[in-house]
């Protein structure tokens, strides 16, 4: 098979040709065939639909505002409430409970609880702690 150059061989010439300056001129001649009709403008505040669109979102805005203020106001439960629920849940450990007591809640529970000494011996001496001596 022979090789084929394309820069080399016989060169085709072009059928078509274009007058001499006839890009330089083509932008204003196109100008000039062009209809000189303008569009008419109508400024969007002037339509009717727009404004009824814009008074129609600016109502459900304002109840769907109304709505949800006075849905989410739940109040919340009494401490007894809670200390119940707690106190019957079986699937509610101490390390649970741990897990969402912060320092301002630790601090209020050691100053409520009061356990002398005797009790914190009855209590070792009856569980299986070791200490390390």
């Amino acid at each position: 098979m022979n090789d084929f150059k394309l820069n080399e061989g016989q060169k085709i010439t072009p059928g078509f040709t274009t007058p001499d300056d006839y890009f330089e001129n083509f932008t204003n001649r196109l100008m000039q065939q062009l209809p000189k009709h303008e569009a008419k403008v109508v400024p969007l505040y002037k339509r009717k639909p727009v404004w009824f669109s814009a008074a129609a979102g600016f109502i459900i805005m304002i109840t769907l505002g109304v709505f949800y203020t006075t849905t989410s106001a739940v109040s919340q439960p009494d401490d007894a409430a809670i200390e119940n629920y707690l106190v019957y849940q079986a699937n509610v450990n101490s390390y649970d409970l741990m897990q969402n007591l912060d320092q301002q809640d630790i601090d209020e529970l050691e100053e409520s609880i009061v356990i002398n000494d005797d009790a914190i011996k009855d209590y070792l001496t009856n569980e299986d702690v070791y200490l390390n001596e």
